[in-house]
């Protein structure tokens, strides 16, 4: 009867235990809120196309335990919020693990990941239809054209008379001088599946022991820049976070010169970037891009002209061949007189112009 009496009680003891032990373990329930790649208390461990993703959320919400809603804050380009609903939890010891898909007409996404007291982790890939951006182009050319042409904008000397520089000879010599340039440092320009664009850029830099370094052509990481095509128009999503990310990666150090333009420009373009295209075939049966901004989106730019003229030495001037005789022009004056040229431009196009790559 002791016997009995004592092997009742460890069983009781044990039930308890194992009931209290229940009792005091976290379930989904306990997670919910949202989490954020710059939160310490509910941290998120974001990828996407198996690249780290940060200054993003995403909000986890368990009614039952059992299944979850998971809503994407801003991590698939052209959508605020992508929403996850009825996801099932599957329990491992303190660790839920799921995975979804929410599919349209226009992409797919996948996700899985885990969730833990603290830290929710969520792998994410989209696959977005078919357009006509999606393959690898290579540099070419920059196109402008200002309307009208003969605001003026600065005025340089020849020597033997003064020359004012109007709108529309400024679009005449910049393309050639700024292609020039531009084919220093960008290959091409990868628009991938994924909505991720992806260019190929010259990372080596000038100092005065080395003028002309020899070029190390490098990819940008993905999630810097992305985008997606609607009703015939490419929205350009920046994501700031990122890109200062990569800035102290490049420079070993984060220069913060540019986060005030960087952080107006996002808020003003939160809804994307609208870039025009235009797709040709070329003489000689390639394809052919043209992508450019309009006045529509430069006229919204105007007001930080203001910073970027901050940005620039006094100094600072292009070269241009006029009447076959090479001269300077300063950049400042023309700065300076552009929030007046653009409240009276009626059309205007800056774009580069790419070809197909082999």
């Amino acid at each position: 009867m002791k016997n009995k009496f004592l092997l009742l009680m460890v069983l009781g003891i044990v039930f308890f235990a194992s009931c209290s032990d229940s009792d005091n373990k976290d379930t989904p329930k306990d997670f919910n809120g949202i989490y954020s790649t710059t939160s310490t208390d509910r941290v998120l461990d974001l990828k996407y196309s198996n690249a780290v993703f940060i200054g993003k959320s995403v909000d986890f919400n368990s009614a039952d335990g059992k299944s979850a809603t998971l809503k994407l804050q801003g991590v698939v380009p052209g959508e605020s919020e992508t929403v996850f609903s009825s996801v099932p939890l599957e329990s491992g010891s303190s660790v839920y693990t799921f995975s979804a898909e929410n599919k349209n007409d226009s992409r797919t996404v996948t996700l899985e990941g885990s969730i833990v007291k603290g830290k929710l982790t969520v792998n994410v890939n989209v696959k977005f239809a078919q357009n006509e951006l999606m393959k690898t182009w290579d540099f070419s050319s920059v196109k402008m054209a200002w309307t009208p042409h003969d605001y003026p904008l600065t005025e340089v000397d020849l020597g033997f008379t003064k020359m004012k520089i109007t709108t529309g000879l400024l679009a005449t010599m910049a393309p050639t001088m700024l292609a020039k340039e531009l084919k220093n440092y960008l290959q091409n320009v990868t628009f991938g599946e994924d909505g991720n664009i992806v260019a190929t850029y010259n990372t080596a830099t000038v100092t005065e022991e080395n003028p002309e370094p020899e070029a190390d052509w490098q990819s940008s990481p993905l999630n810097l820049a992305q985008y997606c095509v609607k009703d015939g128009v490419c929205y350009v999503f920046l994501s700031l976070d990122m890109i200062m990310r990569q800035v102290d990666m490049d420079q070993e150090g984060r220069s913060t010169d540019t986060d005030p333009i960087l952080g107006a420009v996002e808020q003003l373009l939160a809804n994307g970037i609208p870039v025009h295209f235009e797709k040709t075939v070329g003489a000689d049966g390639k394809d052919a891009l043209y992508v450019y901004l309009d006045e529509v989106l430069l006229k919204q730019l105007g007001p930080l002209l203001p910073m970027v003229e901050s940005l620039i030495p006094e100094d600072m001037a292009f070269e241009a061949s006029i009447l076959g005789k090479t001269i300077s022009v300063p950049i400042g004056p023309i700065l300076e007189n552009l929030p007046g040229t653009l409240e009276v431009t009626t059309a205007m196009q800056v774009g580069l112009q790419f070809k197909g790559a082999e």
